[in-house]
């Protein structure tokens, strides 16, 4: 399936309810999703019937203990660390109770080696998740610069508005500064974060495959947002 229909079967699957970002290459907003990092192949079987799911962290060459690839980067699942190695990249997803936010490694000191120590300790006893990825947009600004010669992919980008978290892709392979600049132009998001793509594409919507692999067997981690809940209406307050 070629990319612009992969967007557009995928952007088919969205409820109809408004967002704030009405761009074709939005595949999934909510205001207050409930986020999950899920770590392979410790996570499977997984449940895609509701919610999509998608690829998260780059993946990495080499093997964890105990079975499965290493991400690339910093990551914890529900208080476990599963990489203590950072990588020399600002975007963070952090995840408190199911609540996502997009963040710097600097904001939450996970820029060294005594600060990822803390944050693993912290993690433990609150039960936090979080991973590490490319920080193309901060508080509203381009966090990147133009590459010449750089390569062209579809790309996948978490963003975070102040009406909630969504996930974008591009309809064509773009550098990631170019991808940055239509999401801006699009969304005009406070933050976003690059997701892993190419040959670790890797998406469910609602039950549905909207990415290139079927299998989860080189990849070494996940994110998965589903819709919150939403208040039922207010009988007395309609029929007043």
């Amino acid at each position: 399936m070629k990319p612009t229909h992969i967007v557009a079967f995928c952007a088919a699957l969205l409820p109809s309810a408004a967002f704030a970002c009405s761009d074709d290459g939005v595949l999934f907003f909510d205001a207050a999703p409930r986020t999950s990092i899920l770590v392979l192949p410790d996570d499977q079987p997984l449940s895609d019937t509701a919610g999509i799911t998608v690829t998260g962290a780059y993946t990495g060459t080499e093997q964890r203990e105990g079975g499965g690839h290493l991400p690339v980067g910093f990551l914890l699942r529900d208080g476990e660390v599963i990489n203590r190695n950072g990588a020399r990249m600002d975007g963070v997803l952090l995840v408190e109770e199911g609540r996502a936010t997009i963040t710097r490694r600097d904001e939450i000191g996970i820029d060294s080696a005594g600060g990822r120590s803390e944050m693993a300790a912290r993690a433990a006893e609150e039960g936090l998740s979080l991973l590490q990825s490319h920080l193309l947009i901060d508080e509203g600004e381009l966090d990147l610069r133009a590459v010449d010669g750089a390569p062209r992919f579809t790309r996948r980008v978490l963003f975070e508005t102040e009406e909630g978290l969504g996930l974008w892709q591009s309809a064509q392979p773009l550098t990631l500064h170019a991808a940055a600049v239509a999401l801006q132009r699009a969304c005009a998001p406070d933050m976003a974060l690059n997701l892993d793509m190419g040959s670790y594409d890797y998406c469910v919507s609602d039950g549905r495959y909207c990415g290139l692999l079927r299998e989860t067997e080189r990849l070494s981690n996940l994110i998965r947002l589903e819709r919150g809940e939403r208040p039922e209406p207010d009988g007395d307050a309609e029929n007043g």
